[in-house]
């Protein structure tokens, strides 16, 4: 889960880092009084999103007046910033600013490490400044402390240890004009999945479109919620603009097919995917909230081989959802697996009792080439 600014440096505070003076404003908000709440004449005005580049894309304004910040706040909200929903606009005193650098701790794929990495250049050009400007210092997990001469390196180390993150990135960290460091922004990504060594993470919902999440995806979080959660995902669901509802399951595969769907013509409605052998109730609950999209002109239900996800039981699940349905748009199935003529028996039944224009492939049939079967029957 990426976290916004503003939530990010809730927890540097909680870590010992300084941040500037602000506050956080929302729609309806009097934003005049709470910039002048804060007492501050110079203030920067950003708008919260889960994006970056927010200086270059008009998403970082400064103002010095409550009509200004008022006036500023409104363009904001109403103006995505790459795309992205604007969640909330945050008001902060403008530092006097002595020097910018750059300070971040992830994960190093390739020595399965966490890395600090360090800069003494930093802010919106730092893609620019050359490997010879930046550190770099391989840490371990089993160190619950580090020695870097490094303003914060100790603070953001116990914040990236003990949040479950797995990126987290001052840039620019400010060296003020009255010698003190402070972390003009926040970038965070925690695991989501450690949610349950965490009952203070109170963050509000989002989803990786940088708004907030639509009621079926609400609706199919809440599939792997409850006592059966460990049997199966079927959870994963993002809402799109297109009319092709999706099945997937897998993962990598799954991306590559979202390519393949596209460069076929067709628009994708959804992104989800089910894996890890889900329950048959798990798979109805899924197919139902995702065939319920209003205006579908095509379903492609596709997939890999499977290695231990049981393809009839999965496909029960499907089905059960058709047989509710009933959908006239045609249909395009692409799956392998254990029991997987057992499945595609329980599909052919299904179109046969409801009347269904469907197609149904093995692994003979790559997945990219069903997409452009599903192309073609849609134009038809």
């Amino acid at each position: 889960m990426n976290l916004y600014e503003f939530e990010g440096k809730q927890l540097f505070e909680r870590y010992g880092i300084a941040v500037p003076r602000g506050c956080v404003v929302r729609r309806g908000y009097d934003v005049a009084h709470e910039y002048q709440e804060l007492g501050i004449k110079n203030v920067v005005v950003k708008s919260q999103v889960l994006s970056g580049k927010r200086g270059k894309n008009n998403g970082i304004k400064f103002c010095s007046s409550a009509d200004d910040v008022a006036r500023v706040a409104a363009e904001l909200f109403n103006s995505p910033v790459r795309g992205q929903y604007v969640a909330a606009v945050r008001i902060e005193e403008k530092l006097e600013i002595a020097k910018e650098l750059y300070l971040s701790i992830t994960y190093d794929t390739s020595t399965k490490q966490p890395v600090l990495v360090y800069s003494v250049r930093g802010g919106m050009d730092i893609e620019e400044v050359s490997e010879s400007e930046i550190q770099k210092y391989m840490l371990d997990v089993r160190q619950e402390k580090i020695s870097l001469n490094i303003p914060y390196a100790e603070e953001l180390w116990r914040c990236f240890l003990q949040e479950d993150a797995r990126l987290v990135e001052i840039n620019p960290l400010v060296q003020a004009a009255d010698g003190k460091y402070v972390a003009a922004d926040a970038k965070i990504a925690i695991d989501e999945d450690a949610g349950f060594r965490h009952k203070e993470w109170t963050f509000e919902p989002r989803t990786m479109m940088g708004r907030l999440p639509t009621e079926r995806e609400e609706m199919v979080k809440a599939i792997d919620a409850g006592e059966a959660y460990y049997r199966g995902t079927a959870g994963k669901y993002i809402e799109m603009d297109g009319d092709i509802a999706i099945l997937f399951s897998g993962g990598g595969a799954s991306i590559a097919n979202m390519d393949a769907l596209i460069k076929a013509g067709l628009k994708p409605a959804n992104y989800t995917e089910y894996s890890g052998n889900p329950t048959r109730e798990k798979v109805y609950a899924l197919a139902k909230i995702v065939l319920s999209k209003p205006g579908l002109k095509g379903l492609w239900i596709c997939g890999g081989v499977a290695n231990f996800t049981n393809i009839e039981e999965t496909f029960h699940g499907i089905v059960d959802a058709l047989d509710e349905i009933k959908p006239t748009y045609p249909i395009v199935v692409r799956r392998a697996g254990p029991y997987e003529a057992e499945g595609m028996e329980l599909m052919r039944s299904c179109a046969e009792r409801n009347n269904l224009r469907i197609k149904l492939f093995g692994k003979e049939e790559s997945m990219s080439d069903t997409a452009r079967v599903l192309a073609e029957m849609v134009k038809n």
